[in-house]
């Protein structure tokens, strides 16, 4: 982890040094309206995808899984208001060039696909080209569906199962997804703490702090086992188990999320459980008692002004009565999903489309809930197809009766429980200026082919 963390970090920096270089000696190269730290990371970044994509590392399946993730803070991190919009091939080029570098590797190495696979596949592409094209929205879709749901999201499902066919990929895919959550987790910190310098109405930033922390908690309820799984199998798992668990319970509480209090709290509590014997619950436990102890304390010392974020969003919550139902109604998504429901019914069959919420709806990208916003754009069919590779995913860990799928098995359902009650957070292509990004589907395909070479293989060997 230590030397990935090195490479990672050192094409970072190198990359930054030469956007900063270029940038110094050609001034025109200033096309964006934000501060030049802005421009510079924005190419920087570009830089790097260009840089870890083409030249020969031991380390690409970590660059290649990390694109989604980096991207959706990059694209944070420019101007909110993008004047080339969120579906914009400026903002799609890192998936892009991931795409290309992954066809590249598919040309040359064979892959190995069940028929069932092949039917998966080919099924995925022409039920969402038939969803896009339905779509009223499509105009304004059209190029971020296009790539992430035909392009991106086929071309991981063909090269992790490219991949899966080496005996290591087990280990290859903790050790990536593990480094993988540590940086969601300090991008997470970083927008919740220049966020929460901006408040009133009109400022929006605290506003995209709320609803991308609230849409990455998912990200990060599929990332855990990976991550707690190569922790605990590293020689310093006494420290680094404690560590994740700490930074995951930051987290949950910075997120500012509510469902995270709610459902992410006791999936970690369940995850320590099944990846633990009773000393190592004792000692994994520390972290969060200490946490506990002083969280008033902590939240003062980061930063005064988080507070204004937290009553923002727990203010109009009550603890009487069952707590989902208070959240639906504190956060005003019954009434959104009573809209989708109007939806469905005006075409049951197959819906209205990709990203036809956004349109036909209040204005939301999703209906904050998998069902109703499924049952809007797709209709009765979408339901029976989309559901139905949930139900296979879930049977298929089911019948991997390996100790590191139990925790998968957990993290699918937790995941379905956030997406139902939360936010459907799957694919995100708004067609207003915000994050456009397939973080959970290349997720859910990576738990799929990891419990499927648990399933052929022995498990991952311990790290070093």
């Amino acid at each position: 982890m230590a030397r990935l963390i090195v490479a990672a970090g050192s094409m970072g920096l190198l990359s930054v040094g030469i956007a900063w270089l270029i940038l110094l000696l050609f001034n025109s190269l200033h096309i964006f309206e934000g501060s030049t730290f802005q421009t510079i990371f924005v190419f920087g970044f570009y830089n790097y995808c260009v840089a870890v994509l083409i030249i020969p590392s031991e380390y690409k399946p970590f660059y290649v899984l990390s694109i989604p993730v980096l991207s959706q803070f990059l694209h944070l991190f420019q101007k909110y208001d993008f004047p080339a919009g969120a579906n914009s091939l400026w903002r799609l080029l890192p998936f892009l060039l991931g795409d290309f570098y992954m066809l590249s590797v598919l040309i040359r190495f064979k892959t190995d696909l069940s028929d069932i696979e092949k039917s998966v596949i080919a099924s995925w592409v022409a039920f969402n080209f038939l969803a896009i094209a339905i779509s009223p929205n499509i105009a304004g879709i059209i190029t971020g569906a296009f790539t992430l749901f035909l392009v991106t999201i086929p071309l991981y499902f063909l090269y992790l199962n490219t991949l899966s066919q080496h005996p290591s990929f087990p280990a290859i895919l903790e050790r990536s997804l593990c480094l993988t959550f540590i940086l969601l987790a300090l991008g997470t910190f970083g927008l919740v703490y220049f966020g929460a310098q901006y408040k009133g109405a009109t400022n929006l930033l605290v506003t995209r702090n709320i609803s991308d922390t609230n849409v990455t908690m998912a990200y990060f309820i599929l990332l855990w086992p990976f991550a707690i799984g190569y922790a605990m199998r590293s020689a310093w798992s006494w420290l680094a188990a404690p560590s994740l668990i700490l930074l995951f319970l930051l987290v949950v509480v910075l997120s500012f999320s509510r469902g995270a209090v709610f459902i992410v709290l006791p999936y970690l509590l369940a995850s320590i459980w099944i990846v633990s014997n009773w000393r190592q619950v004792l000692w994994l436990m520390v972290p969060a008692a200490i946490f506990g102890a002083g969280f008033g304390n902590l939240i003062t010392l980061i930063n005064p002004d988080l507070s204004y974020s937290w009553q923002l969003r727990f203010a109009d919550f009550r603890t009487s009565g069952p707590a989902l139902r208070n959240l639906q109604e504190a956060s005003g998504r019954a009434e959104i999903q009573r809209l989708a429901y109007d939806l469905f019914l005006e075409s049951p069959i197959y819906g209205h489309g990709t990203g036809s919420f956004e349109m036909l709806g209040p204005g939301y990208r999703e209906a904050h809930s998998m069902f109703f916003t499924i049952l809007a754009e797709h209709g009765l069919i979408g339901m029976l197809y989309l559901y139905g590779l949930f139900a296979a995913l879930g049977y298929g860990l089911f019948k991997t009766t390996s100790p590191p799928c139990r925790i998968l098995s957990v993290a699918l359902s937790v995941y379905l429980v956030f997406v139902h009650s939360v936010g459907y957070a799957f694919v995100i292509i708004p067609t207003k200026s915000l994050t456009i990004n397939c973080i959970a589907p290349v997720l859910l395909i990576c738990i799929y082919f990891y419990s499927k070479s648990i399933g052929n293989n022995p498990g991952p060997t311990a790290h070093g």
